[in-house]
């Protein structure tokens, strides 16, 4: 079981459902789940035709990700790694409060850039990179939001060095960016020696002309046929459409479908 990093615990922390009888702690005034975390989980399990052995989720921050792709595929090992000691300590107690179940689950406090992962290869990695270098707006006085915002531990560029560095020879890794900055990811991607083999777009909204973000999957080997899939989270006038609402009952956040 994991132990709880010993720091002041947040007076906002919230301790809300995240998927199925699986719970998670965030603030209100700080770092919270996403839509980037859930089509980062959602692209990932969508892909995965066979059950992963071994799952890392880089930057794992409160654990969003890596607690939906866990609690859905249900690998034998999961680790997160994460470097603001606030954010690890929160992702530690949600799994120490999790009802038993049989995943060997567990979060490092550390960053991945130099974190010691013990030479082992993974078969699934994600990550959810900040977007924005320092100097490209007023960074929040929030520690635990200007770290997810900023790249103060760098940038998508380290989150591809890593995951080469820890996936197996059949290994994917998936990665959500905003697609303005896909040429970036895949110039990143391109140094670290991974090939696309995958790339799911995202409108914010159906009467928007361009994506906004976009989950691209990344494999050691190339392909001959990169997958694609398009989808659009609000309609027109701001409701949820039937294709984003399939996703979340497809990945199992829904009530319903849990």
């Amino acid at each position: 079981m994991s132990t709880v990093a010993p720091i002041p615990w947040p007076e906002d922390a919230r301790y809300d459902r995240l998927i199925g009888d699986w719970h998670i702690y965030q603030r209100t005034g700080g770092h919270r789940t996403s839509t980037d975390d859930l089509i980062t989980a959602w692209y990932a399990v969508h892909r995965s035709e066979v059950k992963p052995a071994r799952y890392l989720d880089l930057g794992c921050g409160i654990g969003s990700v890596l607690l939906m792709v866990t609690h859905k595929l249900k690998p034998p090992v999961a680790r997160g790694i994460e470097g603001q000691e606030q954010s690890a300590a929160m992702a530690q107690r949600a799994i120490a409060e999790l009802p038993a179940h049989a995943v060997d689950l567990r979060v490092d406090h550390g960053d991945f850039r130099n974190h010691d992962l013990g030479g082992t290869a993974y078969d699934l990695v994600t990550g959810s990179p900040p977007y924005f270098p320092p100097h490209a707006g007023t960074l929040p006085k929030d520690p635990q939001r200007r770290a997810c915002r900023f790249e103060i531990r760098g940038g998508v560029e380290a989150y591809l060095q890593a995951a080469a560095r820890v996936m197996n020879d059949s290994g994917r890794f998936y990665l959500v960016f905003q697609t303005l900055g896909c040429s970036r990811v895949l110039a990143a991607a391109d140094e670290s020696g991974l090939y696309l083999t995958g790339q799911a777009d995202f409108h914010m909204r159906l009467d928007r002309n361009q994506p906004f973000l976009s989950v691209f999957e990344f494999s050691r080997a190339t392909t001959d046929v990169v997958h694609r899939f398009s989808a659009s989270v609000r309609d027109e006038n701001g409701n949820i459409t039937q294709e984003y609402q399939r996703i979340r009952q497809e990945l199992g956040v829904d009530r319903e479908r849990s």
